[in-house]
């Protein structure tokens, strides 16, 4: 009988040791920005599975680049006990998203770094290994410290260049864009052309070589991100070539679609997924207007490619027929199919058939007991303060299970989808936290604060808004008085429960924090 009973004990403490183990995530993000690190860690928590990322310092921060051998030595230290692995290649080749673009790493170490993929499946050979990567973006301008410093004067030289190039390979250029091109050509001193194309070199030949184990199984799901691109430019040029290299692969080992900083999320989402043995189904509605017709500002397809191919990516199926989905993704598109900026004055809550009819819809689904989400991208890098004041007036803001109204059209359907298909087993104070946060960082900041702050505080002391510098105090206090004032207003939440930061510095992103102890409700 004791033999018996040691025995049952011995069976119970492995069963009990495997399933919690079974739960376990490595996740290598692209940087340590919240988007990137603590929004898309908390969502996995509070689903209840545990996730393990590096320490902070080993990722790449505002203005410090990442270090890869750090993260490899972390990386392989770990591996046995996981039971899947969400990697960014950013980080580990390079260093992260903005080292990708800025770094000037040999070939010979890029390419002994690509080649500790290897190692993985030796070390975890039970673990799933699910690898993001970036095409390195081709955006009209930039400036800021987060592309090389000649591209602040020849950015826009060098995006006509390369646009007009692959166009012509597309579809073939007129006469005047021919001249176009010539000018844009003679325009960027051959130096810096030299130093831009070398390095998108080198970032091709490593995505090459990640589709290429890919196929080779040492790497379970690829999946590549078009970072800031637009229907004609080097970036598509690129990604015509990587979708070539990766015929034969099917969609359960790959997926190229525009964004980079969703692509954790949807990552986490599938191996969430595929740990528990789902295949969520997910219904998709479209507001008025163009809809899935819709070719978001820094993408460069139309939106309804990007979301059947992200819905995929994340583990999941589109519903097809009369089968009840097990979540419904609500999308809010612009009428135009045009997304401006959150920032401009069009932006302001005015009661409007389209946005009544498509709240109708989402009102709807949660009636009939389904998860809804709503990915908001009728604005690029902030909500639609017509919809929020419709689903606040109807008070429905805590009773969807995700939404999203961040930067790029695909960023915030990769959030939307992602924490959408975590939370429908959250508990709910956490679900409504998470909801909480996103309000006050996609809606109240984004599409509100953040000029109001500029234009009050910083502008009078520099005419630029990439860094804050020596105000940052200053207005790291007044923008959380004011988050906190909408909070109470809007949310019930809690105020003396927000915190908010810049981590980066810059007025272009801020850090939510709520107190999970408290519901945000």
């Amino acid at each position: 009988m004791k033999k018996f009973l040691f025995i049952l004990a011995v069976l119970l403490f492995i069963t009990a040791t495997s399933t919690a183990w079974a739960k376990a995530i490595l996740y290598v993000p692209i940087d340590n920005r919240p988007v990137s690190l603590a929004y898309p860690t908390d969502t996995v928590k509070a689903a209840n599975f545990d996730i393990l990322s590096p320490p902070i310092e080993y990722l790449a921060s505002a203005g410090q680049s990442g270090d890869p051998e750090r993260l490899w030595q972390w990386l392989e230290k770990n591996a046995n006990n996981a039971d899947a692995m969400v990697l960014s290649a950013d980080s580990l080749i390079y260093g992260g998203l903005v080292d990708s673009r800025t770094h000037d790493f040999s070939s010979v170490v890029l390419e002994w770094r690509l080649q500790r993929f290897n190692k993985l499946k030796a070390i975890a050979p039970d673990a799933r290994i699910y690898v993001f990567t970036t095409i390195m973006r081709t955006p009209r301008a930039s400036n800021g410290g987060v592309e090389p410093l000649y591209y602040a004067t020849y950015g826009g030289q060098i995006f006509q260049l390369t646009a007009l190039q692959d166009k012509a390979e597309v579809q073939g250029l007129t006469g005047e864009e021919q001249a176009m091109l010539e000018t844009a050509a003679k325009a960027v001193p051959p130096e810096f052309l030299a130093d831009w194309f070398k390095r998108r070199g080198k970032n091709y030949k490593v995505n090459a070589g990640l589709i290429n184990l890919t196929k080779a199984g040492k790497i379970d799901f690829l999946l590549v991100g078009r970072d800031d691109t637009s229907p004609f430019s080097q970036s598509h040029k690129e990604s015509r070539l990587l979708a070539k290299l990766a015929e034969g692969l099917s969609a359960d080992q790959y997926a190229s679609f525009p964004g980079a900083d969703q692509l954790g999320m949807v990552l986490l989402a599938r191996a969430y997924n595929e740990l528990t043995n789902q295949k969520p189904i997910v219904k998709i509605e479209y507001a008025l207007g163009k809809g899935p017709a819709t070719l978001a500002s820094y993408e460069d397809q139309p939106i309804d490619r990007t979301i059947l191919e992200l819905i995929k990516a994340a583990g999941a199926e589109v519903a097809n027929g009369r089968v009840k989905p097990d979540l419904l993704l609500a999308v809010n598109t612009p009428l135009t199919g045009n997304t401006p900026e959150a920032e401009i004055f069009d932006n302001i809550a005015m009661p409007s058939q389209t946005v009544s009819q498509f709240v109708d819809a989402i009102e709807r689904g949660i009636q009939a007991g389904t998860p809804v989400a709503v990915a908001d991208i009728a604005f690029a890098n902030g909500a639609d303060n017509s919809l929020l004041h419709e689903l606040f007036a109807r008070g429905l803001l805590d009773k969807l299970h995700a939404y999203s109204g961040w930067n790029t059209a695909s960023n915030t359907l990769g959030y939307a989808v992602g924490q959408g298909m975590l939370a429908r087993e959250m508990p709910l104070d956490e679900r409504k936290r998470l909801l909480a946060i996103r309000y006050l960082d996609d809606w109240a900041y984004q599409a509100n604060l953040r000029k109001e702050i500029y234009r009050e505080l910083l502008y009078s002391h520099q005419s630029y808004s990439e860094f804050i510098g020596e105000l940052e105090p200053q207005i790291a206090q007044e923008t959380e008085r004011r988050i906190r004032q909408f909070a109470q207003q809007y949310l019930l939440a809690p105020p003396e429960k927000i915190h908010i930061s810049f981590p980066w510095h810059r007025m272009f992103e801020i850090s939510v924090e709520i107190d999970p102890k408290q519901p945000a409700n």
